[in-house]
């Protein structure tokens, strides 16, 4: 745990992550609950408390007051209606003190990232009435880092404000940049591989990242849950049909979802997949040869590569996948995971993949600032949208995570 937090206005700390330490907004936390990101059965508070939350509240967007208001929660079997304050540590509630504030008397639970160990000042209210604390930490479903860049790359479908000077500063890049903004977005890869790995069994770790990409940003959270709550030999043994498996969420977020990338859709694509290549996982294992062999070819020599597309789309998946999807979700799990599995460093295979889901607009931008132009042999590859999306992330102009 980082010793030395900076005292600020609350909505910004340094806070240890899997991999040192790193600044995080508050609101990112805050975007979990709402979002109910994290594992919601068998929650108990510090003082040993059941928590089920019934309704996670009304995010407050004023300044003032507890950061969700008119919640509803189910403690040790009774119902309980209220606030909830949300921390990085338990003791940030006396140092910003709530407990002589009577904005925060209706509060009924604080949620706070880690645990403050040794701490002995009570969390209470105004009155004195003692306020549970639940630590979320060991509920998440992956680490801070990971949280808090999918937030970020969410806040990215919405483009640039200004396209035509992003389109200027793009095209001033040159390919030995691309190639150094694209090795950073796959050395994030490798960092949330390796740590997945070192927390999970190599199996459940493949299963549990396949679903969360069929998920989107939007339905993420429920296809994890559904992943832990239905383990791989569950599907491989076909001991629960993807209807019922669906209907066991009932918070699924499908407005303006597209038929193909509805959640059931995707369900029953991962069934199929997994009644006609029970050992998709085990063949993964297969693949680490080609991986070793297509290693460090240039954009001039793909053929290697092309031929571990075609094992991976029809060998692995058996065709249940389309192109895009299928090189999705290799780019962001598959391969990382091999890659760590095997020892391998995949950079140039990843770097040279056929590109995955994203937005046209950003294939045009890339068009303009003369990234690709096939007359020129520049073809679109995985590494430019990569570099793109960390050129976006580094732009000091993108917008701020809301609250």
């Amino acid at each position: 745990m980082v010793g030395n937090i900076e005292k600020s206005d609350g909505q910004v700390r340094e806070v240890p992550g899997f991999y040192g330490s790193l600044n995080l907004e508050e609101r990112v936390i805050q975007k979990i609950w709402r979002e109910q990101e994290f594992l919601t059965e068998s929650l108990f508070t510090e003082c040993g408390k059941k928590i089920v939350v019934l309704d996670c509240g009304v995010w407050n967007l004023a300044e003032e007051g507890p950061d969700f208001t008119g919640a509803i929660l189910s403690i040790d079997g009774a119902q309980h209606h209220g606030d909830i304050e949300i921390h990085f540590y338990p003791n940030q509630w006396r140092y910003h003190k709530h407990h002589q504030d009577p904005n925060f008397e209706k509060v009924i639970l604080q949620v706070s990232v880690f645990s403050a160990k040794g701490m002995t000042e009570p969390i209470q209210s105004m009155n004195g009435e003692p306020i549970p604390t639940l630590v979320l930490l060991p509920y998440l479903f992956q680490g801070l880092e990971e949280y808090a860049e999918n937030y970020a790359l969410a806040k990215l479908s919405g483009g640039f404000t200004n396209i035509d000077q992003s389109v200027v500063k793009l095209a001033k890049f040159s390919l030995d940049e691309i190639d150094k903004l694209a090795l950073k977005r796959w050395q994030a890869k490798i960092q949330f591989a390796r740590n997945r790995l070192a927390n999970q069994e190599w199996s459940d770790a493949c299963h549990q990242w396949f679903l969360e990409i069929l998920g989107y940003k939007r339905n993420k959270a429920n296809m994890l849950r559904l992943a832990q709550r239905y383990p791989l030999s569950c599907w491989i043994e076909q001991r629960a049909a993807p209807i019922e498996i669906f209907s066991s969420i009932n918070n699924w977020k499908l407005k303006g979802c597209r038929p193909a990338n509805h959640p059931k859709t995707r369900l029953l694509q991962y069934a199929e997949l997994c009644a006609v290549n029970p050992n998709w996982v085990v063949d993964l294992i297969d693949l680490i040869g080609s991986i070793k062999q297509a290693k460090g070819v240039g954009s001039v020599e793909r053929k290697p590569i092309l031929n571990l597309v075609k094992k991976w789309r029809d060998s692995v998946l058996c065709g249940k996948f389309a192109s895009g999807k299928a090189n999705t979700i290799w780019i962001d799990g598959i391969l990382p995971l091999l890659s760590v599995h095997s020892g391998t460093d995949a950079f140039e295979i990843w770097k040279h993949w056929p590109t995955g889901d994203f937005p046209q607009s950003w294939r045009l931008m890339m068009r303009e600032a003369g990234w690709t132009d096939r007359s020129k042999g520049k073809i679109l590859s995985n590494g430019m949208v990569q570099a793109l999306i960390q050129f976006m992330l580094e732009e000091k102009d993108q917008p701020t995570l809301e609250k």
